[in-house]
């Protein structure tokens, strides 16, 4: 009985793993090839993770299991938005990507504690300094409608950072949630550059990875805060 338990805990993990790669994959091919035709599948991924995350629970739905299920619905729904690659668009879907970001942050906001200590408070605007320099540099280059929209964007981001970056859990989903937050980062400096500064070949598959690797980070730091989700899997 119990070595039919470690085998659960060993393989779920790594099913979950192998059918979000797949998803991922699928959005990528249908982008290059497809893209006006499927669109959708851009939001499979997320999706993915929140029927992962629905069946794993069993019905147990507590409120933080609520609010990060509400930001995968709302990142899917941004997901489909972005793929219409408009200006407009973009700047529609940036407020969905900030919506995700708030039920992020609640989901997880018990674990981060702020000491107002003179350390912490340098720590924090350092981070904060090297997260919105890249926009700083290149804001003049924004459209008016993309430029007030990633305002907003911005601001939700850098409070998921922050969360991320000052919570008190165990290693493990501190590390996994923080390195969604920073592939987060990534995605935002990227897709902003690639948009409107540089061009390079297959700059939304770059995008694509990027994101799919930050919503799985991000997934895997939620999980492991929640030692119920995988009974026994944390010590």
């Amino acid at each position: 009985m119990f070595n039919k338990f470690v085998d659960f805990q060993i393989l779920m993990p790594l099913r979950l793993t192998l059918i979000y790669i797949t998803c991922c994959l699928i959005d990528i091919v249908a982008y290059i090839y497809h893209r006006e035709w499927f669109g959708i599948a851009s939001s499979f991924p997320p999706l993915c993770l929140l029927i992962f995350f629905f069946l794993q629970r069993h019905g147990g739905y507590k409120l933080r299991d609520y609010t990060y299920t509400f930001g995968l619905l709302l990142a899917a729904v941004g997901d489909i938005t972005f793929e219409i690659r408009t200006n407009n668009a973009k700047a529609l879907s940036l407020l969905f990507y900030m919506l995700s970001f708030s039920f992020y942050i609640a989901t997880v906001r018990k674990e981060t504690v702020f000491t107002f200590s003179s350390k912490e408070l340098l720590k924090v605007f350092l981070n904060l300094l090297l997260i919105t320099t890249p926009f700083l540099i290149i804001f003049s280059k924004l459209p008016s409608n993309y430029f007030f929209s990633s305002i907003l964007y911005m601001v939700f981001l850098s409070l998921f950072y922050i969360t991320a970056l000052l919570r008190k859990t165990n290693k493990s989903s501190y590390q996994w949630l923080l390195a969604g937050a920073s592939l987060f980062v990534l995605l935002t400096v990227c897709e902003a550059y690639f948009s409107f500064i540089i061009k390079i070949p297959y700059e939304a598959v770059i995008n694509k990875v990027t994101y799919g690797l930050a919503q799985y980070a991000t997934f895997m730091g939620v999980i492991k805060t929640y030692k119920n989700f995988y009974p026994g899997s944390e010590n």
